[in-house]
């Protein structure tokens, strides 16, 4: 029996850590594809229901983190969507502010575009920010993962919602991220449908969108589970840790993960394309990610979840030698990584159609408790798995609920808030099992809970 003086020491380590966590920031959201249909080899289909051939892709899932924007003046005040002319637009997922184009012959104009690397920065950036821009002067180019989040997955040409991201021009767009593997080469962002390629700096072809805010982080803060499975805290993404052994056509890679059981987990899921390239790391190549924790990783195309929307016989895969994100067709084979967690729930088949968009629903991250937690010890890292929370007001449940839109809605990542909800994390599984053996040291957290809730329903109306 846990004796109360370690469970006081458990409330209060809790009590520290969940406090702060509602100061400090602890996810990067990962905005959604925006893809809405569903297809199978050549064509657009009903969407499957599971058990279905082709069930499991993109559009089976609700919207994780669906994209939200919201237009701003030049002072950098917000606009009500109908605005019809703004001078920015702010990511309302990530907090990334970028600027509008326009076509009006100045330097926002929509045809400026003959930019090398180097001058997208020192003479297209500069100028903007020696110029304070809506009042800022901290503009810069965006990362290959910013850059790449605005993307919309169920357009082509341009690939973006242009009712906010008005005038884009369906080609190449700079990123400031260098390839790794060839200095002399950025990647550039393709805008017509979504490619991430490399391009060389010293060639005047690319497009520019200046950007500023939002820098949620590098991404790649892992636990390994120990159980064959890698958490992503930043994300909230569990993925399996080893690359799946064989080779998968498109449909199979479906079914493989929809069929996979890791780790007592069976809701493992074909990640969607924004997901997948979350893991990649641009520092490194051959293999682009972290090997630490992903040490059988090729490099190789792995497949996405999500179907080019200009020509359904191809899917989008990541191609984990240097980070390139392109699309192959569905018959041919490669590689394949399951991930489960994150906002991503299952849609109601029952009712979804080709013409029918995903929910606009805001969707929560699914914390479930394992099937058995008589096994989970106290250095168990798996934490992300098991929320006390949940185990002390129940599933779904309005305290929850409350606790899960502070998380996913007022948060904002912070290094600092990085590391607290590691170490969270790592305590969970022993605050689990306190709670098991100890009835005392349940209510004792119980109360804390109570005491916060107030303070937190403040935040939230």
């Amino acid at each position: 029996m846990r004796t109360k003086k370690e469970g006081i020491v458990l409330v209060t380590l809790f009590s520290v850590l969940f406090l702060s966590s509602i100061v400090l920031a602890v996810d990067c959201p990962i905005p959604d594809t925006g893809q809405t249909k569903c297809y199978d080899h050549t064509q657009e289909i009903v969407c499957p229901r599971p058990g279905e051939p082709f069930y499991g892709q993109d559009a089976n899932y609700a919207p994780c983190n669906p994209h939200s924007y919201t237009k701003l003046d030049e002072n950098s005040d917000a606009l009500p969507d109908e605005a019809i002319e703004w001078v920015m637009v702010r990511d309302n997922v990530t907090g990334l502010i970028c600027e509008n184009k326009t076509d009006d012959g100045s330097i926002h104009d929509k045809d400026n575009f003959y930019y090398n690397w180097y001058d997208a920065q020192d003479v297209f950036i500069a100028t903007l920010n020696s110029q304070d821009f809506g009042g800022h002067n901290d503009w810069r180019l965006p990362t290959v993962k910013e850059l790449t989040s605005i993307i919309d997955n169920n357009r082509y040409t341009p690939s973006i919602n242009t009712t906010y991201f008005a005038n884009t021009v369906s080609s190449y767009y700079w990123s400031s991220t260098t390839n790794a593997g060839s200095p002399l080469g950025a990647w550039v962002v393709g805008f017509d449908g979504g490619d991430v390629i490399d391009g060389n700096k010293s060639y005047g072809y690319g497009y520019v969108r200046a950007v500023r805010s939002g820098q949620c982080g590098s991404f790649g803060n892992y636990i390994d589970n120990g159980d064959g499975t890698v958490t992503d805290t930043d994300t909230g993404l569990m993925w399996q840790q080893d690359t799946a052994s064989g080779y998968y056509n498109w449909q199979q890679a479906l079914s493989y993960c929809e069929g996979l059981t890791l780790a007592e987990y069976a809701d493992w899921r074909l990640p969607n394309k924004n997901e997948l390239q979350s893991i990649v790391d641009y520092s490194k190549y051959g293999p682009a990610i972290n090997t630490t924790y992903f040490p059988s990783t090729f490099s190789s195309p792995y497949w996405s979840s999500t179907t080019h929307a200009y020509d359904p016989s191809h899917a989008w895969d990541v191609y984990f030698s240097y980070g390139f994100v392109s699309t192959d067709y569905k018959s041919l084979d490669g590689y394949v990584r399951a991930v489960r967690g994150g906002q991503c729930e299952s849609l109601d088949t029952s009712t979804t159609t080709t013409t029918t968009e995903k929910s606009t629903t805001t969707t929560t991250i699914p914390i479930p408790v394992p099937t058995s937690t008589s096994t989970i010890s106290s250095t168990t890292t798996s934490a992300i798995n098991i929320c006390p929370i949940e185990m002390i007001y129940g599933e779904g449940s309005e305290e929850v609920e409350i606790l899960k839109f502070i998380r996913d809605y007022v948060l904002r990542t912070t290094p600092q808030g990085q590391e607290l909800i590691k170490l969270y994390y790592e305590l969970s599984p022993a605050i689990v099992k306190a709670m098991e053996e100890d009835g005392e040291f349940e209510a004792q957290l119980k109360e804390m809970i109570d005491g916060m809730l107030p303070l937190i329903r403040e935040i939230v109306e």
